[in-house]
């Protein structure tokens, strides 16, 4: 594990100090636009007006957030789309913004990693003070076998221009986590697929989420094993990274847990339900006249 702050991002070193009441996860969509097409999106963006936040209200978003959130705990933020880096110049300026008026903070970038195909923005990243200081973590998108649903907006699947993207991030020695959506197409083969992910890619962490609409009774059997045969791996040593979600209790790698999940768009605050609760259906792309 890397030497910065990734082991412990969501709270720095808050190993003593209880959660204070309203502490989140703190979701902020900058767009609905995104490069890829990914069949189970949630967002139905298709024949949607675009939809970019505006610096107003990030920065009405960004004072809310704080007003709060408890000052000695540190605030997490995630910078989340559609597809974030398609408005890296609004991120970088919440980053700044949110800077100024809090240190303790960590930024949390979930992206579908193909803008990292781009040279130049691997610098730009690598340059960004607040990567250099530790404080904005990268999460890639990627599902392994079931990684065929995602595909670019001429159907062309994203599979082989995102291990491009992966060979590129080890190559410049960028830091990134893996976001996995066990899902149908891939359910069957997660044990395989997970460890050969982790073992050729070498994320910091990988993390798991469940597209549970898709899974039928025997799906979330094979789901429940091959957990268990994550969690032996992790006891007796032959994995080393942590895989978020599925054996929580045993790593205790990210500290603190958040109580809350909010999510603000150009709609303004969208939503809070509890960190523990499935996602609510996501209504605000939708909704807009065209």
């Amino acid at each position: 594990m890397d030497s910065i702050d990734i082991e412990t991002f969501y709270v720095g070193d808050q190993t003593d100090k209880p959660t204070p009441e309203g502490s989140a996860v703190n979701v902020i969509y900058f767009t609905n636009i995104c490069n890829l097409a990914c069949t189970y999106c949630y967002e139905d963006l298709e024949s949607r007006p675009p939809q970019i936040i505006s610096r107003e209200d990030i920065r009405k978003s960004v004072d809310a957030i704080l007003e709060r959130e408890h000052p000695d705990n540190q605030t997490l933020i995630v910078l989340f789309g559609g597809e974030p880096t398609l408005e890296w110049d609004n991120v970088e300026y919440l980053m700044e913004y949110t800077f100024k008026r809090k240190q303790n903070v960590h930024f949390n970038l979930t992206t579908n990693g193909i803008k990292y195909l781009s040279q130049a923005f691997i610098d730009r990243t690598k340059n960004n003070n607040f990567y250099k200081l530790g404080l904005l973590s990268i999460d890639i998108s990627f599902d392994g076998v079931g990684n065929g649903e995602r595909v670019f907006h001429n159907g062309m699947k994203s599979t082989a221009a995102m291990v491009k993207v992966f060979k590129k991030l080890i190559d410049n020695n960028l830091r990134f986590r893996i976001r996995y959506t066990i899902q149908k197409d891939n359910v069957k083969l997660m044990y395989d697929d997970i460890s050969k992910i982790i073992n050729t890619f070498k994320p910091d962490r990988l993390i798991t989420s469940v597209a549970w609409s898709t899974l039928d009774d025997e799906d979330i059997k094979v789901m429940n094993d091959a957990k268990e045969q994550f969690r032996d791996d992790w006891k007796d040593g032959n994995i080393t990274i942590p895989i978020c979600e599925l054996f929580c209790d045993m790593c205790d790698g990210c500290g603190e847990r958040k109580e809350l999940k909010t999510y603000f768009t150009d709609e303004g605050n969208v939503t809070t339900y509890d960190n523990y609760e499935s996602s609510p259906e996501f209504h605000d792309f939708k909704d807009k006249e065209i």
